[in-house]
């Protein structure tokens, strides 16, 4: 039975039917031209997901499309052609040898390779066009709080080492042998990673509508690469101070207990809130490691980057009120980098302000919910 979306356009209403698209062709296009339709989510991995590849000529054939995450994993993408079994595991072992063709390059020269071709290329929108370099690229593309320039670096030439990339048959159907062939690869496979991504096309009265939802990918990591980056239990034991140890611990938990997240890099991690303005939590804080990492921040940092903050605008005025009550913790460091509005502080003054540290914390999620409520229209379920 066909899937159906109600649209609601003011006082009117229709549905949507899923239909099959008469040129699978067409549903390609309409990805590539779209990767945002990309469940990256579904994928494992956090987005956004950039585009810095679209039929990237490699010695095994033309890649459909490469995409890079800010966390320096690579997603590469192949459409299957036809309906029958044939056309799945010709996709897939084009996107097997493609693999092999990037295994083992250098961020150089995946750089060279794959991204610069992109940019000078008729497929690049002309925006990124001036980008010139896959650092520059990132650097438009990616919101400050989200890059680490160093981290992304890191883990993409761990990546290409390893030959550790998310692997994507999009198409419209797949049959029950088909996943279970991912499934097999999934389990036995030492690195990569293989999805099955199901293109839909919805058709109403003078209207169409797409989207892209994953119906395969690993159950689960079978493993941790080394090196892979950090995480909350591996930096935890990493520090000497039980007193600061225990006042991170009872941050942390009552971060989870607010509803905010944690992406972690190779190095530390931010600490996100999610807003109604876009798809991608918004970084209010940062825990590193003694010594500089992203920005020249160290140990625990709340506050913002200016320049995402622009992108969240319903949040505007509870950041102002989070800045001002970060500000007056006792010991805290003005960030000095362009754009970042934070406070940072040591170890020793982390375990003293943990109270007023977590206050902050509470009250900036309070406003934001409060944010949410006044935005949603009268009579609507809360």
């Amino acid at each position: 039975m066909p899937r159906k979306v109600l649209v609601t356009h003011g006082s009117s209403a229709f549905d949507l039917i899923e239909a099959p698209a008469e040129n699978e062709h067409h549903l390609q296009e309409v990805m590539k031209n779209s990767p945002t339709l990309l469940p990256v989510d579904d994928l494992g991995i956090t987005g956004p997901l950039l585009v810095v590849g679209r039929e990237a000529s490699v010695a095994s054939g033309s890649i459909d499309l490469v995409g890079a995450v800010p966390s320096g994993e690579l997603v590469l993408v192949e459409f299957k052609t036809g309906p029958q079994n044939p056309d799945f595991r010709h996709a897939l072992a084009q996107l097997i040898d493609y693999g092999s063709d990037l295994w083992g390059m250098t961020v150089e020269e995946f750089d060279r390779g794959i991204v610069q071709r992109y940019l000078e290329g008729p497929h690049c929108p002309a925006a990124w066009k001036a980008s010139k370099t896959l650092a520059g690229l990132a650097d438009q593309a990616w919101p400050a709080d989200e890059f680490d320039r160093d981290e992304f670096t890191d883990r993409l030439a761990k990546v290409l080492g390893d030959g550790d990339f998310h692997y994507v048959v999009a198409a419209q159907k797949f049959t029950p042998q088909m996943t279970r062939t991912l499934e097999y690869l999934n389990t036995v496979t030492q690195a990569g990673r293989y999805h099955l991504v199901q293109m839909i096309q919805f058709n109403g009265p003078d209207m169409t509508a797409y989207a892209a939802q994953c119906v395969a990918s690993p159950t689960a990591r079978r493993r941790t690469p080394a090196g892979s980056g950090a995480s909350e239990t591996s930096f935890m034991a990493a520090l000497d101070d039980e007193a600061y140890r225990q006042a991170l611990s009872d941050i942390f938990d009552s971060c989870r207990a607010l509803g905010l997240t944690f992406a972690w890099g190779t190095k530390g991690a931010s600490i996100r809130i999610a807003t109604p303005d876009r798809s991608e939590p918004l970084s209010i804080g940062w825990i590193f490691p003694a010594g500089a990492s992203w920005l020249g921040l160290t140990h625990l940092t709340l506050g913002y980057d200016s320049s995402s903050a622009k992108a969240t605008p319903s949040v505007a005025d509870a950041l102002g009120t989070y800045l001002e009550r970060v500000s007056q913790i006792p010991g805290g460091t003005a960030a000095t980098a362009k754009g970042l509005k934070a406070y940072t502080w040591t170890p020793p003054q982390v375990t003293a302000a943990k109270t007023q540290i977590i206050e902050a914390l509470e009250a900036l999620v309070t406003a934001d919910s409060g944010t949410e409520s006044d935005q949603r229209a009268p009579g609507s379920p809360s």
